[in-house]
C-alpha cells in the first residue's frame, strides 16, 4: 500500500512537471520556455533570476504609479480653449478713504489732543474710542475700555464720515457716463465704511438672520443671473448684473475721479492719505486691511486686470471631495453666508473663533442680531485670536497662553477652495496728474481747486480673452488600466492573451484532456 501511494505521488509529480513544460513551451510570456527545457541547473537558475528581477522592478514601477494616483489623483493643467472676458463679470471695485471723519463734524486729532491734556467730554472720549480702531494711532491713544460697542458706534461712523458719494466724479463704464452716486453703494468693511461698484446686494451674499446697518450693502439688484460655477445664465443680454465689460481696453473699462477735501485730511488718523482700493468677485466681502492697492492724493492711477480663473472637468466632480482637495458651493453650507467660498468660509471661521474666545466679534464681522460686538477693551483678545488661528503652528511653538486658548476654544476650519473659482490680478501703474492746469476747464463740477486733492483711477481688462486652469484626472480608468498593462508588457511580455492562456491551461485544457485522452495531462511528448 505504501509503496503504491508513493508510486501514485510520484506519478502525479511528474505529470504536473510535464505539464508545466507544455505551457511554457506554449506561453507568451517572455523567457517561460527556458524554464520547460531540460537544460542546465545554471541556465535554469539564470533565467529564474533574470525573471524574479524584472517581475520585482515592474511591481516597484506599478506600485509608484499608484502611490502617486492615491495620493494626487487631480492635477492642474491649462484650458485647451481662451475664454471671452464678457463671460465673467467686471471685478468688484470697493473703494476706502483714508480720511474716517470730516473735521466738521468731529476733529480726531484735536479730540486725541485734548484727551492728553485732560480737556476732553465724554461724548468726545467715545467718539475716539469709536474711530481708533479704524486709525493706525490706536496704541497710542489712551481707551475708556468698553468690552462691547453698542449700536451707537455704527451710528457714529455713519454721522461723522466724509460724504464720499458726492467726491466721486466722472465715472465712465464701457464708454457711458454713469451717476457715480447710482453704481457706488456703502459697504462695512475693516477699514469701515467703504464704497463698492459692481458687487452683489447683501440678500444674495448673507444669510437672511445676518444683522446689518440700515441701508447699508443695499443695491436695489435683488436678483442676480450670475453664479460662480456656472457664469450668467442668460448671455444674450448686454445690460446685466453684476455687470460685465464686453472688450478690453481702458475705454471699455471704469474710469472715475476721487476728490478729497484739503481740509479733512487727519495725519493722526492716518499718516498716509489717499484711498484704499481693492478688486474681487461680486460675491466675496472684501478685507482692506489685508489686500488693497493705494491711489495717492494728486495721482493717476492706471490698473490693468488678468483674471485667474480655475474650473474642473466633469470626470474629477465624480471624486471624494478629499482627493479632489476643492468642493463646489453646494457641498459646504456656511451659517452666515448663502454662498460657500473659501474666503467667506474663512471670514466666517474668524468670525467664530473670535465669538468663542472673546465672547463679541469684530464690528466687520457677520453676526447676528443679539452678538455682542467687541469693545476697545477686547481689541487685544481680538487680535490675539485672530494671530492664533492664522499662525497656529508659531503660536503653538512660542507662546502658553495661545496654546492654552487654542485647547479651550477649538474651531476647525477646513476652508477648501472652490472647484470653480475666479480672482483678479492686478498691474498697476501711476503718475502725478498736473490736474490743477487742465481738468477745470472742461469740468462741470464746481471745485475749489485750492481747497480739493484731486486723484483719478482707471480700471479695465488688459486682454479681450484669458486662459483658464482646469483641474483633470491625472489617470482616468483607462490611462490606470493602459500604465498597467504597459509596464507589464514591458517588463515580462505578459497581456490579456497570457492571462487567458493560463486560465486555459488550468481549465478548459483540462477538461478536453479528461475527454480526449482520459487523462488530465493529455498525450505525453514523444
Amino acid at each position: 500500500m505504501s509503496f503504491d501511494k508513493n508510486a501514485r505521488k510520484a506519478n502525479t509529480c511528474t505529470d504536473i512537471r510535464n505539464y508545466f513544460k507544455e505551457y511554457c513551451d506554449a506561453t507568451s510570456i517572455h523567457g517561460f520556455k527556458y524554464f520547460g527545457e531540460n537544460r542546465s541547473l545554471c541556465e535554469r537558475l539564470w533565467w529564474s533570476m533574470i525573471f524574479i528581477i524584472c517581475l520585482s522592478g515592474c511591481c516597484f514601477v506599478i506600485f509608484t504609479i499608484y502611490e502617486k494616483y492615491e495620493k494626487s489623483p487631480v492635477i492642474v493643467t491649462f484650458a485647451t480653449k481662451e475664454t471671452p472676458i464678457y463671460k465673467i463679470p467686471f471685478p468688484t471695485v470697493t473703494i476706502c478713504p483714508e480720511i474716517k471723519s470730516t473735521k466738521a463734524k468731529f476733529y480726531y486729532g484735536r479730540a486725541v489732543k485734548e484727551k492728553n491734556d485732560g480737556k476732553s467730554t465724554f461724548e468726545d472720549d467715545q467718539k475716539i474710542d469709536y474711530l481708533s480702531v479704524l486709525c493706525d494711532s490706536y496704541n497710542r491713544v489712551p481707551h475708556l475700555q468698553n468690552e462691547s460697542f453698542t449700536e451707537d458706534f455704527f451710528n457714529t461712523l455713519h454721522e461723522i464720515k466724509p460724504d464720499i458719494l458726492n467726491q466721486i466724479y466722472g465715472c465712465v463704464f464701457m464708454g457711458k457716463e454713469l451717476k457715480c452716486k447710482d453704481i457706488f453703494i456703502p459697504v462695512m468693511t475693516d477699514e469701515g465704511i467703504c464704497y463698492s461698484f459692481n458687487i452683489l446686494d447683501r440678500s444674495q451674499i448673507f444669510d437672511d438672520l445676518v444683522y446689518h446697518f440700515n441701508g447699508y450693502h443695499k443695491t436695489g439688484e435683488n436678483s442676480s443671473t450670475w453664479s460662480i460655477d456656472k457664469g450668467y445664465l442668460n448671455e444674450s443680454k448686454i445690460d446685466i448684473y453684476p455687470r460685465r465689460a464686453l472688450l478690453a481696453g481702458a475705454a471699455n473699462g471704469l474710469t472715475m475721479q476721487l476728490a478729497t477735501p484739503k481740509n479733512d485730511i487727519d495725519h493722526t488718523c492716518k499718516g498716509i492719505q489717499g484711498y484704499r482700493v481693492v478688486l474681487h468677485t461680486p460675491m466675496r466681502m472684501p478685507r482692506l486691511k489685508q489686500e488693497y492697492f493705494r491711489v495717492p492724493l494728486d495721482e493717476a492711477v492706471v490698473t490693468a486686470v488678468k483674471p485667474i480663473m480655475i474650473s474642473t472637468s466633469e470626470a474629477v466632480k465624480k471624486y471624494d471631495i478629499k482627493k479632489r482637495d476643492c468642493c463646489f458651493p453646494f457641498e459646504r453650507k456656511l451659517m452666515f453666508f448663502k454662498t460657500y467660498s473659501q474666503l467667506n468660509c474663512q471670514l466666517e471661521c474668524l468670525t467664530n473663533f473670535t465669538l468663542a474666545t472673546c465672547g463679541c466679534v469684530n464690528f466687520f464681522m457677520p453676526r447676528h442680531n443679539n452678538t455682542k460686538i467687541c469693545g476697545t477693551g477686547k481689541y487685544e483678545c481680538m487680535k490675539l485670536a485672530e494671530s492664533i488661528l492664522y499662525t497656529e503652528e508659531v503660536y503653538e511653538k512660542f507662546l502658553d497662553r495661545p496654546k492654552k486658548l487654542m485647547r479651550e476654544t477649538t474651531v476647525d476650519c477646513n476652508c477648501m477652495p472652490l472647484c470653480t473659482d475666479l480672482s483678479y490680478n492686478t498691474e498697476t501703474s501711476q503718475t502725478s496728474w498736473t490736474w490743477k492746469e487742465d481738468a477745470f476747464s472742461r469740468s462741470k463740477q464746481n471745485l475749489d481747486k485750492q481747497k480739493m486733492h484731486l486723484s483719478s483711477l482707471t480700471i479695465y481688462f488688459k486682454f479681450n480673452h484669458f486662459i483658464t486652469s482646469e483641474r483633470n484626472e491625472l489617470y482616468g480608468p483607462t490611462d490606470f488600466l493602459a500604465n498597467f498593462g504597459g509596464l507589464l508588457g514591458l517588463f515580462t511580455g505578459f497581456s490579456l492573451l497570457s492571462l487567458m492562456e493560463i486560465i486555459y491551461f488550468l481549465t478548459l485544457r483540462i477538461c478536453c484532456n479528461m475527454k480526449m485522452y482520459g487523462k488530465w495531462t493529455g498525450l505525453a511528448k514523444q
